[in-house]
């Protein structure tokens, strides 16, 4: 398959080495000290439209399970590393990328529809997450995934082709950036 080079694939590729998440399992349950508390964690999110093709893409994020409550700083955008913290008004939860981003790209040439998936796994890194994410331990992945229709070529031996160049804009109709991160999330 031919690989894009697409402004936004690029966006998206950094932004996913930047985003480390983790969360949930099975039911909530306490372990084996009465303050700890093990079950699952997982985070959704999505932006559509022109906030989900702008260079920074601010996605409000949804907790459920062990800890239930919101993030609605959270942006994809380049940059970042192997660490992340993500703020909620419930504390602070520090996850750390442990494997390698796994990135996928598709074109669907009739329709002009793009896509960009990146996966990776995660661990919640113990000490530096705060409040009810105190002590957090415990493996998950995200995923995040991007989709969009590319411009037509309007002139020249190109016409009505995709246009795959580094000089297109995706469209902000139609377009869509999600997040979700799920694992096991031990608390306490």
């Amino acid at each position: 398959m031919q690989k894009l080079s697409i402004r936004v694939g690029a966006v998206a590729a950094a932004a996913c080495a930047a985003v480390l998440l983790a969360g949930g399992s099975a039911l909530a349950s306490p372990s084996a000290s009465a303050a700890k508390m093990t079950g699952p964690e997982a985070i959704t999110g999505a932006a559509y439209g022109a906030a989900a093709i702008a260079n920074v893409t601010p996605i409000p994020l949804t907790f459920a399970g062990v800890v239930a409550t919101t993030d609605r700083g959270f942006k994809l955008g380049p940059g970042g590393g192997k660490e992340h913290t993500l703020a909620t008004p419930d504390g602070k939860l520090a996850v750390a990328q442990v494997g390698a981003v796994d990135n996928k790209q598709t074109l669907n040439a009739k329709t002009c529809f793009v896509t960009y998936t990146s996966t990776a796994t995660v661990k919640f890194v113990p000490g530096m997450s705060t409040g009810k994410f105190a002590g957090a331990t415990g493996p998950g992945a995200y995923q995040v995934y991007f989709g969009a229709y590319l411009p037509r070529y309007t002139s020249g031996k190109h016409k009505g082709e995709c246009n795959t160049s580094n000089s297109a804009e995706p469209l902000a109709k139609g377009a869509v950036a999600t997040f979700l991160a799920v694992g096991v999330l031990t608390v306490g």
